[in-house]
């Protein structure tokens, strides 16, 4: 007997040592459903919608304000690094020869530096951003957590077209997540 079969042969054994626990309980009048935890039932729901929470707070603006500083900085000194390469590329046409090369070669590293450069200042926009949203995430969920507690809600969604298609509107308590923010973080 091959591999192949008696590995097929020792899940089957498996599946059925597995399934006689079950068809024993079904032969005894013992439906799938009471051997399952009961799942209790969503009375009282609320969604909020996070992006929101992040545009229109004001801890969400002034952090946005932050990270647009941040990027114009990094911005300005990638565009004055790449300009003085541009300007070092434009005098190879007057060289030849070995000065050529040598040019050639070190207007290469900068290059490839250049490209570092911005993959380490994209790198650091990325996580300042995901700094921010993990720190916004958090407190907006304690205040979410306290508000589901006042009004009684048992599930409390993210709103978000991908997951949300339709939601009736008197179930967005966004904008009292977004007054109570400001209120508990203003900055």
């Amino acid at each position: 007997m091959d591999k192949t079969h008696r590995s097929l042969r020792t899940l089957l054994a498996g599946l059925m040592l597995v399934g006689a626990p079950l068809s024993a309980g079904l032969a005894a009048g013992l439906g799938p459903s009471s051997a399952a935890a009961e799942v209790p039932k969503v009375k009282k729901l609320a969604m909020v919608d996070m992006q929101r929470v992040i545009n229109e707070t004001k801890a969400g603006k002034a952090a946005r304000a932050k990270l647009e500083k941040s990027s114009k900085t990094k911005q300005a000194k990638f565009d004055k690094k790449r300009s003085a390469l541009e300007a070092e590329a434009a005098k190879l046409g007057s060289l030849s020869g070995q000065e050529l090369a040598v040019a050639q070669e070190k207007l290469q590293r900068e290059s490839i530096e250049l490209q570092n450069m911005l993959m380490a200042l994209e790198q650091e926009l990325g996580d300042q951003h995901n700094k921010l949203l993990e720190t916004m995430y958090a407190n907006a969920q304690t205040i979410v957590a306290d508000l589901a507690k006042e009004m009684g809600l048992d599930l409390v969604l993210v709103r978000d077209p991908m997951t949300v298609i339709y939601a009736k509107d008197g179930l967005d308590i966004t904008a009292e997540v977004v007054k109570r923010y400001d209120a508990k973080h203003p900055k």
